[in-house]
C-alpha cells in the first residue's frame, strides 16, 4: 500500500496541498512517519479515495464516512445537491455509507463535520477433523460442556435452517434469530452456502449423520450453543463493509436478549488502512468492548508463488507470503485465527496450511496470527440448492458411503467440504462457546487469554518456530477449560518494530500511549517479560511466553530459553532472514475484493 505525503503528486502533477487546498496533519505509518491528507475536519488513509481524488475514478463511488455529529436533514440535503445519498447508517463507527459522484468527492470532503473517509469495501469469505484435533470430544467427556446456552452471531451468508440445527429433544431449531442486511434478498436464508457451513463447525449437533447405518457423525465444536443467523453476504458470498458493520451492530443491540456471546467473522477485505480508522475494525473493537469475544479469520494468502515450481522454496515449494493478513482480523483485540492441516491423522503431525496468511498485519505491524485451529478439507452442513451446492457438487460434496453403510453412489444432500482460515475461525468460536459456558464471567480479554496460553507451541517439520506463521500456537480445549489465567488488561496482540541495529522488538504501548491509556499491553510491567504477560503473575513462571528481551535476543521468542524453541529467529528462512518482512524478499499484496472461491477454498490442500 502506498501513501502520499505532501510532496507526492496526484493527477497532472499538482501537490496534494494545491489540490485540495487544505493543511496536513502528520500521521503514522508502519514504523516511520507520512503525511496524511485533511480536508474540513477530515483526513484520508485509503487509497482509493486518494486516487478518486486524483481523477481516477468517473460515477458514483461509495465510502464510508465517519462524522462528528449524526448526519441532519441539511447534511442529506447537501449530499443530495451533490448528486449522492445515505444508504446506511453506521452508529456503531460514528458513521455514514454514502454514495457520490467521483466528481464531487473534494466538495465533501470540505464539509467541516467529514472527520475520515474509507472506501466501502466488498468483504470475502475467507474459507471429523475439527472436533479431533482441537480436542472438542475431550472436552465434552471431561468437563460436560457443549456450548449449551451460549449465543454465537454468525455474520456471514446465512444460516439453513438444517436438521443438525435442531435440539434432538425438543425439536427446536437453535437458531434463536436471523436478521439480513444483504440487499439481494428479503429473506435471510442462506443462498450461499458458506454460512451454513461455518455455522456447522460451531454448532451441528451431527443428527443428520447420527443413525443405525451411520458409522461417523459430524459434529460442530458446541453442538449446543444456539446460532445467532446475520446474513451480510449475497449468493456468491458477496457483500461490503457496511453491510457487515451494520450485522455487528445489530449484535451488539441484541446481545442481552439472545445472549450473544460469541461473534464469529469468516470474512474479511485486504488491509487498506490502520484498525484504528479501518471502519470494519472500529466495529469489531466495539463488540469486543461490549463483551463479545470477536474471532476472524486470517485469510487466505499464506503462498508467496502460485505454484510450488520454485526451486528451494520454503511453505512446501510455494515461499511464504508475510504481511498477509486481512481486516479485520489485523484489529489487536480480536481472536485471529490461522489454519492448519493433517498429514497422516495423526494431530502431533500436523502444519499449517501453505495457504494460511502470516503477519504481521499491514501497516500497524501487529503479530497475528493469534492462533491455529484446524481448518483444511472440514466436512461440514451443507444448504442444498445453494451457490456452492449447484456449482460445486461435481467436487466438494460427500458421498453418503464416507459416512453410512449403503450401496448407493449418490452425495449427500446435508453435508459438505471447504478448505481455509473460514473454516478454521468458527473452531475457536465453538471454543470460546464451551469456555463461556463454563465460566459464564468471563471477559472477551480473558477468553482470548486462556486460549492462547493452553495452545500447543508448534514448529516445522525441521522444528522452527515462527509466531508470525503460528501465534501463539495449536488450539487444545481441554487445556484451556483447565486453565485459570485471567486477563487484568486488554489481551491486545503485540506490535512489532525492528531498531537501527536491526532487533526487532515486541512494543509494549500503541502509538507509544499505550491501549486506552495503559501503558502495557498484557500486564502492568511488561508484555512477554518475566514479571507479567496478562496480569500481575507470570503465566511460566521466570519464563514468558515469548521471552524477556528482544526478538534476536538469547532470552527472546526463539532463544534457548523461550516456549518457541532454539532456532534463531535471524535464520536465512525465519521471520526476519531472506524470505523476512524486512528481509531481501517484499511483502505479496493481497487480492482485493471477491469472494475466495478459489481452489484454496474448493480444493484446499491434500
Amino acid at each position: 500500500m502506498r501513501l502520499f505525503n505532501k510532496q507526492n503528486k496526484l493527477g497532472s502533477g499538482a501537490s496534494i496541498r494545491q489540490i485540495v487546498g487544505a493543511k496536513v496533519l502528520v500521521g503514522a505509518f508502519a514504523f516511520s512517519a507520512f503525511n496524511a491528507m485533511a480536508f474540513g475536519q477530515g483526513s484520508i488513509t485509503d487509497d482509493f479515495v486518494k486516487s478518486a481524488l486524483a481523477k481516477r475514478h468517473s460515477g458514483n463511488i461509495n465510502l464510508i464516512v465517519r462524522t462528528s455529529t449524526p448526519l441532519s436533514a441539511k447534511n442529506e440535503l447537501e449530499l443530495t445537491q451533490m448528486g449522492g445519498y445515505v444508504y446506511r447508517h453506521l452508529p456503531i463507527v460514528h458513521a455514514t455509507a454514502i454514495s457520490i459522484p467521483a466528481k464531487n468527492l473534494r466538495r465533501l470532503l470540505a464539509k467541516s463535520y467529514v472527520q475520515h473517509v474509507s472506501q466501502d469495501l466488498s468483504v470475502r469469505k475467507t474459507d471429523t477433523f475439527t472436533v479431533g484435533s482441537s480436542g472438542a470430544d475431550t472436552a465434552w467427556q471431561q468437563y460436560g460442556v457443549s456450548g449449551s446456552g451460549v449465543g454465537v452471531a454468525i455474520v456471514d451468508s446465512g444460516i439453513r435452517r438444517q436438521k443438525d440445527f435442531r435440539d434432538p429433544s425438543a425439536k427446536d431449531s437453535r437458531i434463536v434469530a436471523s436478521v439480513n442486511f444483504s440487499p439481494d434478498a428479503e429473506k435471510p436464508d442462506d443462498l450461499c452456502g458458506h454460512g451454513t457451513h461455518v455455522a456447522g463447525i460451531v454448532g451441528g449437533n451431527g443428527q443428520s449423520s447420527t443413525g443405525p447405518k451411520d458409522f461417523i457423525t459430524f459434529y460442530g465444536i458446541a453442538p449446543k450453543a444456539n446460532l445467532v443467523n446475520v446474513r451480510v453476504l449475497d449468493n456468491t458470498g458477496a457483500g461490503s463493509v457496511s453491510q457487515v458493520i451494520s450485522g455487528i451492530q445489530w449484535v451488539i443491540d441484541h446481545k442481552a436478549k439472545f445472549n450473544i456471546r460469541v461473534l464469529n467473522l469468516s470474512l474479511g477485505h485486504n488491509v487498506g488502512e490502520s484498525f484504528t480508522t479501518d471502519p470494519l475494525c472500529q466495529a469489531v473493537e466495539a463488540a469486543w468492548k461490549g463483551g463479545i469475544v470477536v474471532v476472524c479469520a486470517a485469510g487466505n494468502n499464506g503462498r508467496l508463488n502460485e505454484t510450488t515450481t520454485t526451486v528451494g522454496a520454503d511453505n512446501e515449494g510455494y515461499g511464504t507470503a508475510y504481511g498477509t493478513i486481512g481486516s479485520p482480523g489485523n484489529d489487536p483485540y480480536v481472536i485471529t485465527v490461522g489454519a492448519m492441516k493433517s498429514v497422516d491423522g495423526v494431530r502431533a503431525h500436523d502444519q499449517v496450511a501453505t495457504y494460511s496468511s502470516r503477519g504481521p498485519t499491514l501497516i500497524d505491524q501487529v503479530a497475528k496470527p493469534d492462533i491455529m485451529a484446524p481448518g483444511n478439507r472440514v466436512v461440514s452442513v451443507l444448504a442444498d440448492n445453494s451457490y456452492l451446492d449447484t456449482t460445486f457438487a461435481s467436487t466438494n460434496s460427500v458421498p453418503k458411503s464416507a459416512y453410512m453403510k449403503t450401496d448407493s453412489t449418490a452425495n449427500s444432500d446435508r453435508y459438505f467440504v471447504l478448505s481455509g482460515t473460514s473454516m478454521a475461525t468458527p473452531v475457536v468460536s465453538g471454543a470460546a462457546a464451551l469456555l463461556l459456558e463454563q465460566q459464564p464471567n468471563l471477559t472477551p480479554d480473558t477468553v482470548k487469554a486462556r486460549l492462547m496460553v493452553s495452545a500447543d507451541k508448534w514448529t516445522t517439520t525441521s522444528g522452527t518456530g515462527d509466531m508470525l506463521t503460528y501465534g501463539a500456537g495449536y488450539l487444545n480445549i481441554p487445556a484451556a477449560l483447565q486453565t485459570g489465567v485471567v486477563a487484568t488488561q486488554p489481551a491486545v496482540s503485540p506490535f512489532l518494530s525492528q531498531d537501527s541495529s536491526g532487533n526487532v522488538n515486541l512494543i509494549a504501548t500503541l502509538w507509544g500511549t499505550g491501549v486506552d491509556g495503559l501503558q502495557a499491553i498484557w500486564g502492568n510491567q511488561a508484555i512477554w517479560g518475566n514479571q507479567a504477560i496478562w496480569g500481575n503473575q507470570a503465566i511460566w513462571g521466570n519464563q514468558a511466553i515469548w521471552g524477556n528481551a528482544t526478538l534476536s535476543a538469547n532470552q527472546a521468542i526463539w532463544g534457548n530459553q523461550a516456549i518457541w524453541g532454539n532456532a534463531p529467529i535471524t535464520d536465512g528462512q525465519a521471520i526476519w532472514g531472506n524470505q523476512a518482512i524486512w528481509g531481501n524478499s517484499p511483502i505479496s499484496d493481497m487480492p482485493v475484493g471477491g469472494v475466495d472461491l478459489t481452489s484454496v477454498a474448493l480444493n484446499g490442500e491434500h
